[in-house]
């Protein structure tokens, strides 16, 4: 058949063509706003305090109402309250009480009184941050501030002793409880809890652990999550599912199932069917390697956490204006503080409205989140959160280009392959609520329940298959309709522990996790129509959109199911310190996962059907740090992983499968540098994937066989942190060579498709400290991955889509900020302009494993950004 006057060899020439992305003239006018705004505000402000005048407000006083407690308890009250940061070692504070303390006081006064009695003073380390020590000098007495590593001894009568001069105290090693962020927004945190679910220092944790920081999402000026995770070695999304919550790669492994918030499942068929926002979240953390032996079914490459905002309990109010190029319009607010004057009960609220063009062709977007978060003290021991969500998206089903011929057709990325005005309209709602309870200094409570409902209307007209001879361009479409609706219910109980055993320390976890999973769709479709008539089928010329036809034929009903999942999960945990250079973790989770599939009539099926499956697996995981000097860890663990194969997968003798098993070893070495302000990690890895369901050659491909095996190896290596005042960097390096290593179907010794064998990225920013132009700063980044296969090879052809490549590329980033303290009374001012892909590099993100769907990258693209906070 043939359509159009163009052919491929003539529109090579013609496909750089592209609409220009130039700034709009608002960001020139932007620019030029922004630098004389800042220099007008610090010569201003540099006049006003040589003439003595005050140009920001001055201490203030705080209200405390701290009652007499465990010291642990009081001190965490304290730094919540304060907003100061307390460093204490576990040991020095156990079985001590704190006096308590109510009114308004200077905080450091406040403090004082805290630790009268106790036996225990403090070190002033930095503004608004102190180490707690052993009062040496006068144990039991009052404690007086501490300069450097010297106690100044007090006499009867509060002033200095005469008969004694200050000895030097030796400042034991500290395990830093932060309650609030850190005031100098670093982009390194020093405990997690994704890796053993209990709060632990990263440089003690016998695993990987990557974390991108909430200033790293400011700095970059992320929107979705997905950008996010390009600061973590060896993890992309490669997929976003065509505008669902997308898929990602961590060390070659391709995932939907290792997405959590807050410790519970999010993940992209269950509990999030849209692009997820970054809006009320204060971190992310990346934990590598088989994640099983705390969060149940997983693939091995790794597990990623998402950590929400905490209520405040002092004022805090924020808002924000993002425009961009291609029509974004994003504001968003994030307020919080105490709702009663004991600040018992405080809040958190998130919210933005997002409306937005795209590069894509007639591509428009509409975004609504919302996210209130309710804290309440029950009592000094109790606490209790309740958090919700409420997402509206809706947005286009966009799939991309296609492949011609061995890489990706030479057409431009802004072009849509479909009908931009059919959409996908996703409303959620999620509510968690969590109880703790300390029951002493020893042992705490977690309980802990979270609810999800989505529902989603899928309706498409978008790429199937290239018609007769691909060079042509012919694209045929086929329109689809699915109703979805799913529903998540998970509740978590655990008991954590932190206790000695002689001279062994131990943090342990023991839980049990109960879950329901339920799916209901339904699924109508015209396949495209008759495509040897012409004008019978819907299509698309890739090379000339103009010559396309969209029909609206009616649709047949072909599935109809119901899925439901029911969980049952028992986790152990204990991370031992068997010396202060020496830790050992070891656990392990058994899994009861039940699935039940119903294909409900239909049109092409009268009938109704049930199947049901179980799997029983335990997962253990065992991990040794080692720390010859202090700033250096050698660390290595060995984990295991299983996933449930899909259901209804069967034999053709209908029998079923074990679920997909996964083992991993790794090994490496952990750095902190300039007191732990700098973090490094390098990592070497082996895992290899079991129980892979593949093709059945003899009996037809429509069955499986679970023959498949996989493995991924490599070296990973981050860097995160403040080389100097003002000066922040992320950066990562990956080696990652995945490949399939026993199959029926697919070449043995191919590489995974989307997964490339090199890949990384580079974030810096630096910030003026001091002068006229002190708050203005630039930031600059690389984001690069080399080729990668768009599917999988076969040892057979003629089953298969013909291999093709997506290119290596290398794009680049750039940003430039100014940032400005008490601009006004009690009000800062943050202003960027953020630069995407600023050499405008034609790239690919990745496939969905067929050779008509290859998602893009974004061109050229600038964001300008003004933040407002108060407090």
């Amino acid at each position: 058949m043939e359509r159009g006057e163009l052919s491929i060899n003539g529109y090579i020439s013609r496909y750089q063509e592209e609409n220009s992305r130039r700034p709009y003239v608002w960001l020139r006018g932007l620019c030029r706003g922004l630098l004389i705004f800042a220099f007008i505000v610090t010569v201003a402000d540099d006049i006003l305090a040589q003439n003595g005048v005050p140009t920001g407000p001055p201490p203030a006083s705080v209200d405390f109402n701290i009652a007499s407690q465990p010291l642990g308890t009081a001190l965490n009250a304290f730094a919540e309250t304060a907003g100061w940061q307390v460093s204490v070692p576990t040991e020095l504070i156990t079985g001590r009480i704190s006096p308590g303390i109510s009114g308004s006081h200077q905080p450091e006064e406040a403090l004082q009184t805290l630790l009268a009695g106790t036996g225990i003073t403090y070190r002033l380390t930095d503004t608004n941050a102190v180490t707690l020590l052993p009062d040496t000098a006068i144990p039991g007495a009052a404690s007086p501030p501490i300069v450097g590593n010297q106690v100044t001894p007090v006499g009867s009568a509060g002033g200095p002793a005469e008969s004694t001069e200050p000895k030097p105290v030796k400042v034991p090693e500290i395990v830093v409880k932060e309650a609030r962020q850190r005031k100098d927004k670093s982009y390194t945190v020093d405990e997690v809890s994704s890796a053993t679910r209990i709060p632990v220092p990263v440089h003690d944790t016998p695993r990987s652990v990557e974390v991108v920081t909430r200033q790293v999402l400011e700095d970059q000026k992320v929107i979705r999550f997905s950008d996010a995770l390009r600061n973590v070695s060896g993890v992309s999304q490669f997929s976003t599912q065509g505008g669902g919550a997308g898929n990602f790669m961590i060390r070659g492994f391709a995932s939907d199932l290792n997405i959590f918030k807050n410790g519970f499942r999010d993940d992209s068929t269950y509990s999030s069917r849209a692009q997820r926002d970054i809006i009320n979240l204060e971190r992310i953390e990346v934990i590598k390697g088989p994640p099983s032996y705390l969060f149940g079914r997983s693939d091995p490459g790794g597990v990623i956490n998402q950590i929400t905002k905490a209520p405040l309990k002092n004022p805090y109010y924020s808002a924000e204006m993002i425009l961009g190029n291609y029509d974004l319009y994003r504001p968003t607010i994030d307020i919080g503080g105490p709702l009663n004057e004991s600040k018992t009960l405080t809040y958190r609220f998130n919210g933005l409205y997002e409306s937005a063009g795209s590069y894509r062709e007639g591509v428009r977007s509409e975004r609504i989140f919302l996210a209130p978060t309710f804290g309440w003290d029950l009592g000094p021991r109790t606490t209790f959160r309740l958090e919700g969500e409420y997402l509206y998206d809706n947005t286009p089903i966009d799939r991309g280009l296609v492949a011609i011929g061995g890489g990706v057709a030479p057409i431009p990325v802004t072009r849509f392959l479909g009908d931009p005005t059919r959409k996908q309209e996703t409303n959620s709602g999620k509510a968690t609520l969590t109880l703790l309870h300390d029951f002493n200094d020893l042992f705490r409570w977690r309980t802990a329940f979270r609810t999800a409902v989505v529902r989603n209307r899928y309706s498409s007209l978008e790429s199937w298959f290239l018609v007769g001879d691909e060079n042509d361009g012919i694209l045929n479409l086929a329109q689809f309709a699915i109703p979805t609706t799913v529903q998540s219910h998970y509740l978590q109980n655990e008991l954590h522990g932190q206790f000695s055993t002689g001279p062994i320390k131990h943090k342990t976890i023991i839980g049990i996790e109960l879950g329901r999973e339920v799916s209901s769709a339904s699924v109508s479709g015209d396949f495209g129509g008759d495509t040897t008539t012409p004008g019978a089928f819907s299509f698309i010329n890739i090379f000339n959109p103009a010559d396309r036809l969209f029909l609206n034929t009616p649709l047949t009903k072909f599935s109809n199911t119901k899925n439901v999942n029911d969980i049952l999960g028992v986790y152990f945990g204990d991370h031992v310190s068997l010396l202060e250079n020496l830790h050992l973790h070891g656990g392990g989770r058994f899994d009861y996962f039940k699935q039940t599939l119903v294909n409900r009539p239909h049109d092409l099926d009268p009938n109704q059907t049930e199947d049901s499956q179980t799997d029983l697996a335990f997962s253990p995981s065992v991990g040794l740090t080692y720390q010859p000097w202090k700033p250096i860890a050698l660390f290595a663990n060995y984990t295991e992983s299983f996933a449930p194969q899909a259901s209804g997968s069967r034999s053709i003798s209908g029998t079923l499968f074990d679920p997909e098993r996964g083992k991993a070893y790794e090994g490496g070495v952990k750095f902190q540098f300039f007191e732990d302000r700098l973090r490094a990690k390098v990592a070497a890895f082996h895992i290899k994937k079991r129980n892979v369901l593949t093709g059945d050659p003899l009996n037809g491909f429509l069955f499986s066989v679970a023959t498949g095996e996989q493995r991924s190896q490599g070296i990973e290596f981050d860097v995160a942190g403040r080389l100097l005042p003002g000066w922040d960097i992320i950066a990562n390096y990956a080696y990652i060579d995945a490949r399939v290593t026993k199959d029926l179907l697919f070449q043995e010794g191919s590489r995974v498709p989307n997964s490339a064998l090199h890949q990384g990225s580079l974030w810096t920013t630096y910030f003026l400290q001091d002068g006229p132009l002190k708050g203005l700063g630039a930031g600059l980044g690389m984001f690069a991955q080399g080729k990668r296969n768009g599917v999988f090879q076969c040892t057979d052809p003629a089953n298969c889509q013909a291999p093709f490549e997506l290119p290596g590329y290398v794009r680049m980033d750039a940003a430039v900020y100014y940032r400005r303290p008490d601009v006004f009374t009690r009000t800062n001012l943050f202003a960027a302009l953020n630069f995407t892909n600023v050499l405008d590099q034609r790239y690919f993100s990745g496939t969905q494993n067929f050779r008509e769907i290859i998602y893009t990258g974004a061109p050229f693209t600038v964001i300008g950004s003004m933040k407002l906070e108060f407090n």
